[in-house]
């Protein structure tokens, strides 16, 4: 791969030094965030500019990024100062000489992600369906490679990761350039289909990803579609409070989490029964649901660690004092406080932004794959899965589909699949009859062997979603590729 620059060597040397993590939690709204979004900054530009049109005939063709190359840039985020920028080509782009444009949100409470120095997030890189790939680097973090760097404050998903995320989906639409004054056009061979741009998250990536459509959608006129891989939606879900997996990918289930008690902004767990575990086999200790004369539920250990400390619900976090399990006297220094909990939280949901995104983007289009066990919800009824459909479907009023079309599935990485195979053809804007006995069945069989694995399916997802922007077809259910 040939890297090339945007920005002066000594400009890069004078950035290598910023960064820094910081996480303030008291400066997060203590109450779940509305539908009402934060004020945009006055020095964006508005969501009615134009982006400027590719030319035919770049000025200096020699020092544009070509076909399977990557370069890296700043943009300006006025909440966070310069946001570094890696933008991968295609070595084949989609369309001949053009290509759609795919924004990656990146992950940010994985521990690895979690230091000054992380990797930019391109576990599922999309050049691969052919597309041009844009990707960042949150606040305050260092690429381990380039050794680029974004300035600002890191605050895990919150205010300022917003902005950041926001400002790289404009330079990928074309309405803002690079600091250097150039856009996306003027810095690369293949030509940038400003009106084919979506965005692509997996994870707990899909919460910001979210919640950057609700407050700052107005500023993203021109983005076409979402597609989100497993996202969670709910704060339960981050510490694994209703199920997890165990190393044989066995699903454990949380007795006390009652599956008919889901709404699309809630679900019931009772913590009445929540208890602290520390012994040889725990020696950190963990939260336990007792069950008497039963098999006890205890949390695995794959949720958020961030500032030396480890984060539950607010809901569970309250419970360990409410039941009498500590007192804020005695309470574990490496374990987050029901304040601290409360002050965290309501930037990293989703279930209450919804709306916001139907009256902000009400002509985006969403697409949720998922595996038929999940990567690490464990519970069948797929809560999560559930409250994003209720969400943007129902509440956004948006076009909606449960994984992506068969047809992608056998074009685009596996020949010959059928639904007997583990497939599914789920008609777009329809969902299970009954989630509990359902939910599985619409998910793909993610262990199958072969090209079929969890990280082919989404990128099959995305390549549909583009050519479905490109054909401007939204029939539900699809006979052939669009485009051959």
């Amino acid at each position: 791969m040939k890297y090339l620059h945007s920005y002066s060597i000594r400009f890069l040397l004078s950035l290598i030094t910023i960064g820094g993590i910081f996480l303030n939690a008291c400066n997060l709204p203590s109450s779940t965030p509305s539908a009402i979004s934060p004020q945009p900054a006055s020095a964006l530009a508005k969501p009615t500019d134009k982006p400027p049109q590719p030319t035919n005939q770049p000025s200096n063709s020699s020092q544009l990024t070509h076909p399977g190359e990557i370069f890296y840039t700043h943009i300006h985020s006025p909440e966070n100062g310069n946001i570094a920028v890696r933008v991968d080509l295609p070595s084949q782009p989609r369309y001949g000489e053009s290509a759609p444009i795919v924004v990656v949100a990146s992950t940010w409470f994985v521990e690895k992600y979690n230091q000054k120095m992380v990797p930019f997030h391109l576990e599922y890189n999309p050049v691969d369906a052919g597309a041009i790939s844009v990707c960042h680097m949150w606040p305050g973090k260092t690429d381990q490679q380039t050794k680029i760097s974004s300035d600002g404050e890191y605050d895990y998903g919150g205010p300022n990761s917003l902005a950041a995320l926001r400002d790289t989906i404009r330079f990928a639409l074309g309405v803002i350039s690079d600091i250097d004054g150039k856009y996306l056009h003027e810095l690369i061979s293949v030509e940038p289909l400003y009106d084919n741009v979506g965005m692509f998250a997996s994870s707990h990536a899909g919460v910001v990803a979210t919640n950057v459509l609700a407050y700052y959608g107005e500023d993203l006129e021109g983005l076409k579609y979402f597609v989100g891989r497993e996202n969670p939606t709910m704060a339960e879900m981050y510490p694994l409070e209703i199920g997890h997996f165990d190393e044989r990918h066995r699903q454990i289930y949380n007795p006390y989490y009652d599956h008919q008690g889901y709404t699309p902004t809630s679900i019931a767990v009772d913590y009445s029964h929540l208890g602290w575990i520390q012994n040889a086999a725990f020696p950190e200790g963990r939260p336990i649901f007792e069950v008497p004369g039963g098999q006890d539920y205890v949390l695995d250990d794959k949720g958020p660690q961030i500032m030396g400390k480890r984060w539950f619900s607010h809901a569970l976090t309250q419970a360990l004092l409410d039941n009498g399990v500590f007192s804020m006297d005695i309470w574990p220094a490496d374990v987050a406080t029901p304040q601290q909990t409360a002050d965290f939280w309501p930037y990293r949901i989703t279930v209450h932004n919804y709306a916001a995104i139907g009256e902000k983007l009400p002509e985006l289009r969403v697409l949720i794959p998922f595996a038929s066990l999940d990567h690490v919800q464990a519970a069948p009824d797929k809560p999560h899965i559930r409250q994003a459909y209720d969400g943007f479907r129902k509440t956004a009023g948006l076009w909606t589909r449960l994984n992506c079309d068969l047809v992608y599935v056998q074009s685009e990485i596996h020949p010959g699949a059928s639904l007997q195979e583990g497939f599914p053809d789920n008609d777009a804007n329809t969902e299970p009859d009954d989630w509990y006995a359902q939910a599985e069945t619409w998910g793909f069989e993610g262990r199958l062997a072969g090209e079929m694995t969890a990280r082919t399916i989404p990128l099959a997802g995305v390549t549909e979603m583009a050519d479905r922007v490109w054909a401007d077809n939204w029939a539900p259910n699809l006979e052939a590729v669009l485009y051959p």
